[in-house]
Parts: C-alpha cells; structure tokens; sequence
C-alpha cells in the first residue's frame, strides 16, 4: 500500500516542482525475458536560475545502474540519465527505484517496474514420481511463452545412470526410472534451440508406498509470541515396513517434543520454544527421514507455516 501510495504521489505531483524538471519519473518495461538488458533514458532540465550539483545517484538493486551525463547542470541546461536494467534470472513482477540526491534540500526518486518471465516452461515445472514401484515412465512438454519465438528440445541427457531419457518429439521428451537405486534427486540436461548452455531439469523419485501425512501442514497462526503452542503430525502407512532416523524443523523456535508410535504409523509432537519466537510470519519445512526395509533412506517435508503477533 505505501508502495502504491508513493507511485501515485509521484504522478500526481508535477515534475517541474523542485529545482530538476523530470520528462518521466516512472518507467514501465512491461513484459520482459529473463537475461536481457533494456535501457531508458529519461531526460532532466534545471529550471532554477542557479547551478544544481548531482551529489549521488543510486538504485535499490545492483541489476538497475544508472549513469547521469553530467553532475552539474547548469541555469535551463539538459541532461540525460541513462538507465540499464538486467532481468538476470528474476521472475515476476519486480520494482526498482532510483534515489537522485543534490544539492538542494531534496531527494529525487524515480521508479522502475517490470514483469520478468521465462522464455520457455516444462509441464510438469518438476518431475516428482512418489510411490515409486521400480519403474515409471512419464512425459515432459515444452512450451513456449513468447510470441514470435519457438523453442525446441535439440538434444536430451541425463546423469544418472538410473534415469534413461527419450526424445519423443521436438517439444516432448519421455523419462524413465528404473529400480530403487533411483530414488532421490536427479539432474536430466535440456539442450533447447537458440541457447547455448543446457538448462537444468530436476526429476525427484520418492520410494514410499502409500504414507499419509496428516495434516498436510503444521501451522502457527495468529499465536501471541513469547507464548507456548504445541502441535502434532501423523505419519501413516498400510504398507512396508518404515523406520524413523532423523527429524529437525529448520525454523529456530519450533523444536520436536517426542514421538508415539502407532499401529499403522507414527505421531510426531512440535512445539514453539518461547524465547525464540519473534514477531512476524513466515514458512518452513519440519524434515522427516525415514529408512524403508531395504535400507533406503527417504525424507519427507512438512510444510510450517507462522503468524505471530
């Protein structure tokens, strides 16, 4: 809201107030790919009858450099600011500002706004095979999301010797995973047209065979910090034989209290460890490992999520 607030405060505000005469403060680059470079060039006029010093010119991000061509403008001079921004590898919608500050009593912002966005996306984003029975089979799309642009797969390789890859068709790939030594996280090679490195694809394969977590979530919401919660998760399975090796919540004021076995799972207890909480909201994960009866170890991720007032 104060963002907001700010953005309209300047549009609203004419640019010939102060000493500097801005052309635009505000700059939209609209719709742009990861990995470009884009420019704007906004022009500034003194229109005092005295020189104006440029003490210091600083944006909010090190993607965002600007370059004015002067530091001193004179009585009715111009200049021009020049302004380059890298999408780098963000995503979505972003807001860089620019902080002019001169001579005068004041201080001059500018505001950059663009919406960064991959040039190409696989369906699924991520190849998670649960229940892994020894062997599955599934099919990767690639899709283009720009106009004017088709991407398409030249060449496909995995690194593990345990996930064999395919090439259906330009856009379609087939991956496959064979036995349990390909549980866990791999790395599968996507080599598209018109790009020079291979872009990483992750396929993860979980071993478990029908565990429930319930709930699907841990959640600390709207409790007072400083005071104590206690929560609890259950593990269940119809099938296998499961072993607990290792737990941890990676956010500083939940701690594992203990654990109860069940017929057909386990019950895990959490609590909030009251000098560590501290206002504010957030997510976590609370890791479960777990050994199955062939020795293999797979880890389940509890989402925890935090409001605390």
């Amino acid at each position: 809201m104060r963002k907001c607030f700010l953005f309209l405060l300047l549009l609203a505000v004419p640019a010939v107030s102060r000493g500097l005469h801005f052309d635009r403060m505000s700059h939209d680059f609209g719709k742009l790919l990861q990995q470009k470079v884009v420019h704007w060039n906004p022009e500034v006029t003194n229109k005092t009858d005295h020189p104006i010093k440029i003490l210091k010119i600083q944006a909010n991000c090190g993607c965002t450099v600007p370059v004015p061509d002067k530091t001193v403008l004179a009585p009715g001079e111009k200049m021009k600011i020049n302004i380059t921004f890298n999408s780098g590898l963000f995503e979505g919608a972003q807001e860089k500002i620019v902080k002019i500050k001169t001579d005068e009593p004041y201080t001059y912002i500018m505001i950059i706004t663009v919406n960064v966005v991959k040039a190409y996306s696989f369906t699924p984003a991520i190849l998670d095979i649960p229940n892994f029975a020894g062997r599955a089979v599934r099919e990767v799309d690639l899709s283009t999301n720009i106009k004017g642009k088709s991407f398409t797969i030249r060449r496909i390789e995995s690194k593990s010797p345990h996930i064999t890859v395919k090439k259906n068709s330009p856009t379609e790939v087939e991956i496959t995973a064979t036995g349990e030594e390909s549980a866990g996280e791999h790395t599968v090679l996507m080599y598209l047209s018109g790009m020079d490195n291979p872009v990483y694809y992750k396929v993860i394969v979980h071993l478990m065979q029908e565990v429930k977590v319930q709930p699907r979530n841990i959640l600390f919401m709207g409790i007072r910090s400083g005071t104590k919660a206690v929560r609890s998760v259950v593990l269940k399975w119809s099938a296998g034989d499961y072993k607990l090796e290792k737990m941890d919540c990676d956010l500083p004021f939940v701690k594992i209290s203990g654990t109860k076995p069940l017929e057909d799972g386990l019950r895990i207890m959490v609590e909030s460890i009251p000098k560590e909480m501290k206002k504010g909201y957030g997510t976590g994960n609370l890791k479960i490992k777990l050994k199955t009866g062939s020795g293999k170890i797979e880890t389940i991720k509890v989402p925890v999520a935090f409001n605390l007032y």
